[in-house]
């Protein structure tokens, strides 16, 4: 697994603000006698403003890493810290809040609920922070509209790659 700065990704000391680090992230798979490493010591830092491409073969433990970003999983070894907060230190309620407020993935699948229209899985993140109802459906429609969805396509999906878009960006996360 490797890590690759996008162009113009660089680091300006005067701005920089650290919003993601990784320690020593470490993490281990046991069953039975059989022990599967599948990070070693990884690590890196991000700050506001950059992209980061995790890029590596298949089963090299990219999906694990992001888990474990996203405080979905937890690792054997090392810690995440993000805003400041170091995630194995909160509780799982707390882990929830901070990826609502904190963290927006674009998934490579569809991780969209296929009940709901584009309009409303982008402004679920939104309602489960709080936001009344109003607000959140119009920055839902500010976002797909700023995703390139015409108004047509908002009520039926018919773009899913835009709708994943629009919801990692729908509760404005740092990440």
């Amino acid at each position: 697994m490797s890590e690759n700065r996008e162009a113009g990704g660089g680091r300006r000391e005067a701005q920089s603000v650290v919003v993601l680090r990784a320690r020593n992230i470490a993490k281990t798979y046991q069953e039975g006698k059989l022990r599967t490493e599948v990070l070693l010591d990884a690590g890196f830092e991000l700050n506001r403003g950059e992209t980061l491409a995790i890029v590596g073969a298949s089963g090299s433990g990219k999906s694990t890493l992001l888990h474990i970003v996203g405080g979905l999983d937890t690792p054997t070894g090392g810690e995440i810290e993000l805003e400041g907060r170091v995630l194995s230190k909160l509780s799982d309620a707390e882990r929830g809040r901070v990826r609502n407020r904190s963290l927006g993935f674009v998934y490579q699948f569809h991780h969209l609920l296929p009940e709901f229209s584009a309009l409303e899985n982008v402004a679920m993140p939104l309602l489960i922070r709080g936001t009344p109802i109003h607000d959140a459906r119009d920055r839902a429609r500010a976002l797909l509209d700023r995703a390139g969805y015409s108004p047509v396509f908002i009520h039926n999906d018919a773009v899913p790659g835009m709708a994943r878009r629009a919801h990692a960006t729908g509760a404005g996360p740092a990440l």
